[in-house]
């Protein structure tokens, strides 16, 4: 076998592969062992045609798709090795005639990586806003708790309020007909959710128990149902049940039943300090993402087409996975967002491309910094592993042995990242402080007085 690298252009190695006919025969045997099995010719038993007869009957072609998806691959594989290129996406084959008994020649287009050339990266500058926890900040996240936790109380007496949850029969009339998927019994619904046609949890706001009521609506010009879009509709309800949340208080009692706290400002104390610890997070974050873009716009790299179909094309399978750990498909998705595969593509590719850029830029770092793992930094990030998932250090070390190479390469990325913060002149914004507006010691009367004496002067 030969290969030859014909010549490397926008990022795209263009190689090409001749196979000796003895390879070809190899592998045009191997297709006659498989399609021999499939196929019948009248006076033999399937699988007991000779090749020629085979052949003769079929056409030399029933052999070829067959024999190329054997031959193909490994040419590739072994031109790769031949002309010394590493791709980074799948390749493009370019399928020349093919002749048993001859050798066989095709070309192959293979992205590899571009050449990156690095820009200065000395005066990079991030202004991050301020991230402060606020006693508000505190306070609303266990008022949270509060409703999470509350109480569920049933109003046997009392009016629905918004907030409530409202059990109830209804049935919708058109011009005082029924229609079809209008009507439903023991349905609950929480008034102010706005999960109803609008206006219909409003009108239900201040009915008791038992009560029933002719609630009048319009559907949206933009229902879903067609037949009843922009239609005035009549819905009769009956109000069965009625629940309220009634919300924790906040004592000791509450933080002892809820958490690992004894009091209240113990548990006050440890939500300010977790939503600290989150605003650190997200500053790191912001840095972090802020120095990438801002030296990707500094660098010069000509960016294979593949590399960033292949981003576009992991971010799919990404969301597909977190569709799945909904229960949603992704066909569903697509029917949801009223869009498609190809439309979803489209507009990830800007995204596509600028991560692809990333990823080339952090590589060129790691390259030319020559940044290297350590012992002691491997055995620090299994241990952090092992705290993560509850497991035994040698336990994790066990389960990740497989991917080390992509720890380490990952440990690596992360020392570019680290080195161009440290790059970085950080700042953070300046809070903005309202101005209080002083009012005079006076009361209103006086005021009013005054201005409208100021009227009557001018």
């Amino acid at each position: 076998m030969e290969a030859r690298l014909e010549k490397i252009e926008s990022s795209e190695a263009h190689i090409e592969i001749t196979v000796d006919a003895e390879k070809m025969e190899e592998g045009f045997e191997k297709a006659y062992r498989k399609v021999v099995k499939q196929v019948s010719v009248p006076g033999f038993r399937k699988g007991r045609v000779p090749r020629q007869l085979l052949e003769a009957h079929y056409g030399k072609e029933v052999l070829y798709q067959d024999a190329l998806e054997y031959i193909v691959p490994l040419a590739y594989e072994e031109a790769l090795t031949m002309v010394d290129i590493e791709p980074i996406a799948q390749p493009e084959f370019d399928i020349e005639d093919i002749n048993p008994g001859e050798e066989f020649k095709f070309k192959a287009i293979v992205a590899v990586k571009p050449e990156v050339k690095l820009g200065d990266f000395t005066d990079l500058e991030v202004s991050i806003p301020p991230m402060t926890v606020s006693d508000e900040n505190v306070e609303q996240r266990l008022e949270d708790m509060r409703q999470r936790y509350a109480e569920i109380v049933e109003k046997t007496e009392e009016p629905a309020l918004l907030g409530d949850t409202v059990t109830i029969d209804f049935e919708g009339f058109l011009d005082g007909v029924p229609f079809e998927g209008g009507k439903d019994e023991d349905y609950p619904l929480e008034l102010g959710s706005d999960t109803f046609i609008p206006g219909f949890e409003q009108q239900l706001v201040g009915m008791k128990l038992g009560e029933e009521k002719d609630v009048e609506v319009t559907f949206p010009e933009d229902y879903h149902g067609k037949d009843l879009a922009g239609k005035a509709a009549v819905f009769k309800v009956a109000i069965k049940k009625i629940t309220a949340k009634k919300a924790r208080e906040l004592n000791d009692e509450f933080a002892q039943e809820i958490s690992e706290f004894e009091t209240i400002e113990e548990l006050r104390a440890d939500i300010r300090k977790s939503m600290e610890a989150i605003n650190e997070q997200q500053k790191k974050e912001i840095i972090q993402q802020s120095v990438i873009n801002q030296a990707v716009d500094r660098c010069e790299m000509e960016l294979p087409k593949a590399a960033v179909q292949a981003q576009t094309e992991n971010m799919m399978r990404q969301l597909e996975q977190r569709m799945i750990s909904q229960g949603i498909s992704m066909d569903q998705y697509f029917q949801i967002t009223n869009s498609n595969e190809e439309e979803f593509q489209q507009n990830i590719w800007p995204e596509a491309e600028r991560m692809t850029m990333s990823n080339f830029m952090l590589e060129k770092i790691v390259e030319e910094k020559g940044f290297e793992i350590s012992d002691e930094e491997i055995d620090k990030y299994i241990e952090q592993v092992a705290q993560g998932m509850g497991m035994e250090t040698e336990a994790a070390r066990e389960r990740l042995s497989a991917a080390m190479d992509r720890i380490i390469f990952s440990l690596k990325i992360d020392k570019a990242i680290e080195y161009l913060v440290d790059n970085a002149k950080v700042t953070e914004q300046s809070p903005v402080i309202e101005q209080k507006k002083v009012e005079p010691e006076q009361n209103p009367v006086e005021v009013q007085e005054i201005v409208e004496s100021d009227e009557e002067k001018e």
